[in-house]
């Protein structure tokens, strides 16, 4: 292990690659499913293995499942976290991941639809674990003068859709489409190996750690992340009384909708109304995605920035809103002036999804402001809430674009951006940056009372 390098770089670096791993699993089976259907209105299409007639519900709902199983986790998530800690969490959800993709191969040869949906929504269930588990790693590692970078860390979940989806439709295309659901296990154990040497649940737990960052890292926490290792459960009922959280539950509501809308809906939309390829329809649906990236590292490092000159978290927090949710929300309104325009559409996907990179530092980071000590569960109910746009998208698809206009398509985009636009302007006016008194965590003394 290089002595060099701070213990906490390796966690940054172990965060970018666990989101990578968790999105490769939301991003490659809108790939997969194109070249599984049977072709509709006249589609052309090419031999990469069985194809099924499945009913245009079912094909949505096939994508939806994982939606939901994240969202049933989520709430609970934070308990699982909380009991087990992030590093086991994210390992074993990981290789249940793994075996689970793999298992949707059989279960479309031999069970069906119904068959594909279950193993999808346990994949879900074991997706809608991690984040909480990373959530909870950035609290007990991340100075708050670094959040912004480590926060920005977690858009590998960006670069997983980038490299997933050209690379899944490569592989689709010279070996069939059963391939690109195994081959994603021998990334899942590489990762854990690497989990093994590099991660901690707690810089004090860290064989590699020195002595001087451990101090360094505990006295930028102060009193506001607890070293205790004693398990406490989270303070439920004063979250839910809490104003700027619902703020918060808003805000996420509105990222993951446009989020979840440019992971899903895509794909379709450039294969089934632009006309592209299997080939090409993965390749653009990854540029929105790596605009996203891209941006999302810049607005975290300016973010961080701004924060060390003395401007008020609050200030960036909801200035950066105006980014990640209104220009992101109207960008998406624009679809309904752009009529057929192959160029215009990427062009305003791309811009998008650049908007939507400054959500690192608005709703991403916000649950470290509100509570350090809870902020993998609340990242949970976050996305719980959040979670919804993962299925009511692909239901609003299959509502309204049963012909396959691109009128009916703007639709969709401009719903999307109202929902973006309208939630935005609730962090903005209710959201808060200040730690609340829930944080705080009691402590038992020797005498066996309790202090704060």
């Amino acid at each position: 292990m290089c002595r060099k390098i701070p213990s906490r770089a390796w966690l940054a670096m172990m965060l970018f690659w666990g989101t990578f791993v968790n999105y490769m699993f939301r991003s490659h089976y809108q790939i997969s499913l194109l070249a599984m259907m049977a072709p509709r209105n006249n589609e052309t299409v090419q031999d990469y293995g069985p194809r099924y007639d499945w009913s245009y519900e079912w094909e949505q709902q096939s994508i939806s499942a994982l939606f939901y199983g994240l969202t049933i986790i989520s709430i609970p998530a934070g308990l699982f976290v909380t009991f087990f800690g992030p590093f086991n969490v994210l390992v074993w959800s990981s290789v249940i991941m793994a075996v689970l993709s793999g298992c949707v191969v059989v279960m479309a040869y031999y069970v069906g639809p119904g068959g594909v949906f279950a193993m999808r929504f346990f994949v879900g269930v074991m997706v809608g674990l991690q984040y909480p588990a990373m959530q909870n790693l950035v609290s007990n590692w991340a100075p708050p003068q670094e959040k912004g970078k480590f926060i920005a860390c977690m858009m590998g979940n960006t670069f997983g859709s980038v490299i997933t989806m050209p690379s899944a439709s490569m592989v689709i295309e010279q070996l069939g489409w059963e391939w690109s659901f195994y081959l994603l296990s021998p990334v899942v154990v590489v990762f854990v190996i690497a989990m093994y040497l590099l991660v901690a649940d707690h810089p004090r737990n860290y064989r590699w750690i020195r002595q001087e960052e451990l101090e360094f890292i505990e006295a930028s926490h102060g009193t506001s992340v607890n070293t205790q290792k004693k398990k406490k459960n989270p303070p439920y009922c004063k979250m839910f009384l809490s104003c700027p959280f619902y703020a918060l539950i808003a805000g996420q509501f509105g990222n993951q909708y446009i989020l979840f809308l440019a992971l899903t809906i895509v794909p379709q939309y450039l294969k089934r109304v632009l006309g592209f390829n299997l080939k090409e329809s993965a390749g653009i649906a990854a540029l929105p995605q790596l605009s996203r990236l891209i941006s999302g590292f810049i607005f975290g490092a300016l973010n961080d920035f701004l924060i060390q000159r003395g401007v008020p978290k609050k200030y960036c927090r909801k200035g950066f809103t105006l980014f990640s949710h209104i220009l992101t929300g109207a960008s998406l309104c624009l679809f309904l002036a752009i009529g057929s325009s192959s160029l215009a559409a990427i062009c305003l996907l791309v811009m998008m999804m650049a908007f939507n990179g400054a959500a690192v530092v608005t709703v991403l980071m916000n649950a470290q402001d509100l509570a350090p000590n809870w902020s993998g569960t609340l990242y949970g109910i976050m996305n719980f809430f959040g979670g919804w746009g993962g299925f009511v998208a692909p239901i609003l698809v299959e509502k309204l674009t049963r012909e396959n206009t691109i009128g009916q398509w703007a639709i969709v985009f401009t719903i999307g951006g109202a929902i973006g636009i309208t939630t935005g302007i609730i962090f903005i006016l209710f959201g808060s940056t200040e730690i609340q008194s829930w944080n705080l965590i009691e402590e038992t003394t020797e005498e066996g009372g309790t202090a704060k």
